[in-house]
């Protein structure tokens, strides 16, 4: 039996549409935020960012992620969300600067304070900043948060410890919603707002509000 010749043919390499990082993201949403800081810091090239108005979802975010979770990360055939999973993915996939400790025990106390950050204080300041709910609750719960956290807070340095990471990102975009929020914190939270001066003057973040 004959065998049938192989066309000569070659087809077109052309770039997928998609090639690259791309983060499909909510503007005023601090989930959204912190991973384009995270981003940000990160310099990764040819990065996109592609916004999405809330009840309007692109077509192309309904066939990457029919769930629609804001933040989505498309990195070629890799579509990743939520925003935990993005921030770390980006950090192992783009590893300088590091944003996690090298440290097995330091990374875990990280993990800590973000599982803190998103699941107890990012929903607090939405609350706030939603206007709807128990607002009094949510304030006074808040400041309290703030004041211990502040005894977490070195004179100089970072977030645990002397080396900027994930939580840093997470913190400078809770920070960026306060003013407004009518959050008093008590002297002995004072740290926070050298803190949070510190986070607001890195170039990364500053990028981040163009």
């Amino acid at each position: 039996m004959a065998l049938r010749a192989r066309s000569k043919f070659v087809p077109e390499n052309k770039p997928a549409v998609r090639a690259g990082v791309t983060l499909f993201c909510e503007r005023d949403s601090m989930r959204s935020h912190w991973v384009r800081l995270v981003l940000a810091e990160k310099d990764v090239d040819g990065a996109r960012i592609e916004w999405v108005v809330p009840g309007k979802p692109s077509e192309d975010l309904l066939v990457l992620n029919p769930q629609l979770t804001l933040p989505t990360l498309t990195d070629r055939d890799t579509v990743l969300h939520p925003a935990s999973v993005i921030a770390e993915y980006l950090d192992e996939r783009y590893p300088h600067p590091r944003l996690m400790p090298a440290d097995p025990a330091a990374r875990a106390r990280v993990r800590m304070a973000l599982l803190r950050i998103e699941q107890d204080l990012f929903p607090l300041v939405e609350t706030l900043l939603a206007g709807k709910g128990d607002l009094k609750t949510a304030r006074k719960t808040l400041t309290e948060h703030l004041t211990t956290s502040a005894r977490m807070v070195p004179l100089r340095g970072w977030f645990l410890g002397l080396d900027y990471n994930l939580a840093d990102c997470a913190w400078a975009v809770l920070f960026h919603r306060l003013p407004g929020l009518g959050i008093k914190l008590s002297p002995e939270a004072a740290g926070i707002v050298r803190y949070a001066e510190r986070l607001f003057a890195r170039p990364a973040f500053q990028k981040t509000l163009k």
